[in-house]
């Protein structure tokens, strides 16, 4: 049981950041139709930028997130300005292709020039843990899963219950009735990858602390990302947050079970479960199942 306890809770703490990741992606995709893999890569580019304010620079913590969250905000709109916004009527597999070379290879290549792409550690949260019963806590996870967990709840209610999360709802349902509302589908196109942006900064920080920076983290993000937005659903916000919880208890529970037994299953499950989501439901548990006359 103590066993049990232990997974389940690194699971939990996992899946929060897991969610407050994929909803970038999310929102690119319901604003959009564009399936953001580059994600990853922009979380590496602002985890190195951030590493680069707190420790070279040696700039206080206030100071290095607000001129995180300036870079962030200016990185989503010169995607969308100069990058898609040209490709709107294309094919998602055009934009697919696009997103792909951007996060694997130019993204990550413009950090790799100009922090070097060696492994940093970066100390945002205090050291050390607490002990509750069987379950020991890092100070790290810990913080990582609230601040995460609180902004996701923000975000969901900004979307809920504010005017421009209504017109961003508005626009992902359909952008042409939209526009023809009168509704500037451009502004939220562009309000949408700023929103992905934004929660790439808040990952890599998050990341950066539980793990390292380095060139992989992108990777591991969008790894992880990809089968809680096929779990939640491709278009739904709740879905992201749920589907997260449940893909991080499966690689918490296959690292503690299984690994001992088939060494790197844990790293596998990722994989396993894009695979059979894509199998037995691909629209997901909260997506919408699309419906087209023939």
């Amino acid at each position: 049981m103590d066993t049990f306890l232990r997974a389940f809770t690194e699971g939990i703490l996992l899946g929060g950041v897991y969610a407050l990741i994929a909803l970038g992606v999310v929102m690119v995709f319901k604003a959009s139709k564009v399936f953001n893999l580059a994600h990853g890569g922009i979380l590496v580019f602002l985890a190195y930028f951030t590493w680069w304010l707190l420790v070279p620079k040696g700039l206080p913590l206030w100071l290095a997130l607000l001129m995180l969250i300036l870079v962030s905000i200016l990185f989503g709109l010169t995607l969308d300005r100069f990058i898609f916004r040209p490709l709107i009527g294309q094919t998602m597999l055009v934009t697919f292709i696009i997103t792909l070379v951007l996060g694997f290879t130019v993204i990550p290549g413009l950090a790799t020039l100009f922090w070097g792409g060696s492994p940093q550690v970066m100390h945002v949260f205090p050291s050390g843990s607490m002990t509750v019963g069987p379950v020991t806590f890092s100070y790290t996870f810990l913080f990582s899963f609230i601040i995460a967990t609180a902004l996701f709840l923000i975000f969901v209610f900004y979307f809920r219950y504010t005017k421009t999360g209504l017109l961003m709802r508005c626009v992902s349902e359909d952008n042409l009735i939209s526009q023809s509302l009168g509704i500037n589908v451009k502004w939220i196109f562009a309000l949408s990858w700023v929103v992905g942006c934004l929660s790439a900064a808040i990952g890599a920080i998050l990341l950066g602390t539980m793990f390292a920076v380095n060139s992989e983290l992108g990777g591991l993000a969008i790894i992880h990302a990809l089968p809680v937005v096929l779990l939640g659903g491709l278009e739904s916000v709740p879905g992201a947050f749920i589907g997260a919880l449940f893909v991080g208890l499966a690689e918490t529970f296959a690292g503690t079970y299984v690994d001992p037994y088939v060494s790197g299953f844990r790293e596998l499950m990722p994989y396993i479960l894009m695979v059979l989501i894509l199998m037995l439901r691909p629209h997901g548990l909260f997506g919408l199942k699309r419906i087209e006359r023939i």
